[in-house]
């Protein structure tokens, strides 16, 4: 109930059937905070709280905050058909942004919700009254999902796998003095990670965005239920990508040319190749990167899940010595 409304007035335009669709193709579900309880929440698990995401994006989907269309995949160009095994095309999609609370000196505190919520008043009230500060962005964005099969071999490369424990490694012993959470560095992670600011970057020239306006968001996990796609989306206060824009250049003749520059860039850095070398031995934010700099994978961090680690334009496009390590084989 809303204060000074009717109970059930903003509702009252949709039947039973459309609010249940809606809390379907949200996740919602009810947790202790509605009912008000002061015990504090477990946060729910990364990999859950995406799934949702990630099974609405796979398909079309059309509705007043979402709407989403799903190209033939046989339109694209081998570069396409050859790795990816879906593109769709979000040409309106809704984002929320809550602050939920902050941190300092450490990135990843381990205070659980009520106590980072608790922060952002200086008089914390009941449970029941608090709430978060919070709006609603509007935009477009391109959905990419790998090919399962051919992710499948490539992980299988011992060589790879040996590249990413050095990543894994470098993270592992930071974790403790930097109180960072307790995660598997995988070889699809750094893959999908790496593309998505490949891609990021390039569509800054392609589309004429600014380097801040393009975010990522990342669906990638292992096991029985795995996921390996990425979403480039953007989503702003201002009619800045809202026009259709981005969503074009997922196009069937926008997206293949778009994506070969993007990895015909990865092969050369301007830095390179100290770049390369020096990636050898971890780079960049907590040396958790290889070959990633300024100068090739970097993004403002505002657009970044991961501050800018966890790149290696050398799992996507190969290394000098080894060409055929990458994902995706030009020549």
């Amino acid at each position: 109930t809303v204060r000074g409304l009717p109970h059930g007035v903003l509702v009252s335009p949709y039947s039973d059937d459309q609010v249940t669709a809606a809390l379907n193709a949200t996740g919602a579900a009810a947790t202790s905070a509605d009912t008000g309880s002061e015990e504090d929440l477990d946060p729910m698990e990364e990999t859950e709280f995406r799934r949702p995401e990630f099974e609405l994006l796979r398909a079309q989907h059309d509705s007043p905050w979402l709407r989403i269309r799903e190209p033939l995949l046989d339109a694209y160009a081998p570069v396409i058909t050859e790795h990816f095994e879906r593109v769709t095309l979000v040409d309106r999609l809704r984002e929320t942004r809550a602050l939920w609370g902050f941190s300092r000196v450490y990135p990843e505190p381990r205070d659980g919700l009520r106590v980072r919520k608790e922060m952002l008043w200086a008089d914390p009230p009941a449970w029941e009254h608090s709430w978060l500060p919070a709006y609603v962005v509007h935009g477009e964005g391109i959905f990419l999902e790998l090919d399962a099969a051919r992710l499948a071999a490539w992980e299988a490369d011992e060589s790879v796998r040996r590249r990413v424990e050095r990543m894994d490694a470098h993270y592992t012993a930071l974790r403790g003095t930097r109180q960072l959470r307790d995660r598997a560095i995988t070889p699809r992670f750094v893959l999908l990670h790496t593309l998505a600011h490949l891609i990021m970057n390039r569509l800054t020239f392609e589309c004429g965005y600014s380097s801040a306006a393009l975010r990522e968001r990342l669906f990638v996990t292992t096991g029985d239920r795995p996921m390996a796609a990425i979403l480039i989306y953007t989503a702003s206060g201002d009619a800045e990508g809202t026009m259709g824009g981005l969503v074009r250049m997922g196009n069937p003749g926008f997206l293949e040319p778009m994506l070969l520059r993007a990895l015909e860039e990865a092969e050369w850095c301007s830095a390179d190749p100290v770049c390369m070398e020096v990636g050898e031995a971890g780079q960049g934010p907590d040396s958790c990167n290889l070959a990633a700099c300024h100068n090739c994978c970097l993004v403002p961090e505002t657009a970044c899940e991961e501050f800018n680690r966890f790149l290696d334009r050398g799992l996507v496009v190969g290394t000098l010595t080894q060409p055929g390590l990458g994902f995706f084989q030009l020549r």
